[in-house]
């Protein structure tokens, strides 16, 4: 009888490592910006006035460079604590970046006492013009840095008066400014309440109308391509009625956020505007 041939051994199967799985960056939230120069007022100044000087007196520090020579504290502000300079800094610098091109340029802060929607290509039903809204993504840990920004800065408001009674050389008592950290509350409020103004609806709705494929636009088409329904040469832009009535639901949130802190005088001259 034949001697039967070993049977070779089965080798286990190569076990492949499984396969990374890609992680996928949440897609952030669209929000609309007003190409409104008050409230773009409000904006440039949270850099200007806040977070550029601030970030300069306390890179100088940080690098051993001489108190009698370093750039200056912003007034009232030489004792903050909590305040992550470079982090807010960049934080706005990447919400700037995220903007269309008419609101990354400080020129349009000049039109100050300029109706907002003149020039404009986003019309109503009318026809009357609007003012123009921009879908802008923002990244939510942008917001949240900015809003620890704040939220340090009122912390330090509440401990640190912004008056003092002092005496005219008659007696008489008088009031006197302080500088400090309430000089820089309202900005920051009216510049982070339109910022994270929850999406909704009608948000959602004028994102869509505002498209730049709705104007005929795209990325590639020169510098009139990021203007989206704002001024200049373009594509104008009528909105249906049902995309008007978000759009005049949305003003009166708009007009509720960026005159935070202000009377209701100067929050119904806001949205009259719109």
């Amino acid at each position: 009888m034949p001697t039967a041939l070993p049977r070779p051994a089965r080798q286990a199967s190569p076990v492949s490592p499984a396969s990374p799985v890609p992680r996928v960056s949440p897609i952030p939230p669209v929000r609309l910006v007003p190409q409104d120069p008050q409230w773009l007022h409000d904006f440039y100044m949270t850099a200007d006035l806040l977070l550029a000087p601030y970030h300069a007196a306390w890179a100088a520090r940080r690098n051993g460079v001489a108190e009698n020579i370093a750039p200056a504290w912003p007034p009232g502000l030489d004792g903050l604590t909590g305040l992550d300079a470079p982090g807010a800094l960049d934080a706005w610098s990447a919400v700037h970046r995220a903007f269309p091109a008419p609101l990354r340029s400080r020129r349009f802060l000049y039109g100050t006492d300029q109706d907002p929607a003149h020039g404009s290509r986003l019309r109503a039903p009318s026809g009357r013009r609007l003012v123009p809204l921009h879908p802008v993504a923002v990244e939510e840990r942008d917001l949240r840095t900015l809003d620890r920004l704040r939220r340090a800065v009122r912390g330090a408001a509440k401990v640190r008066p912004s008056y003092a009674v002092t005496q005219l050389p008659d007696g008489r008592p008088q009031m006197q400014h302080l500088p400090g950290p309430a000089d820089y509350v309202g900005t920051l409020d009216r510049t982070l309440a339109v910022l994270t103004l929850a999406p909704d609806e009608d948000a959602d709705l004028l994102a869509a109308a505002l498209a730049p494929a709705r104007l005929g636009e795209g990325a590639d088409e020169g510098a009139g391509a990021d203007e989206g329904a704002g001024t200049g040469a373009g594509r104008r832009l009528d909105l249906s009625p049902q995309e008007y009535a978000a759009y005049d639901r949305f003003a009166n949130r708009l007009a509720q956020a960026a005159t935070t802190g202000d009377s209701p005088a100067e929050r119904a001259l806001f949205r009259s505007r719109y």
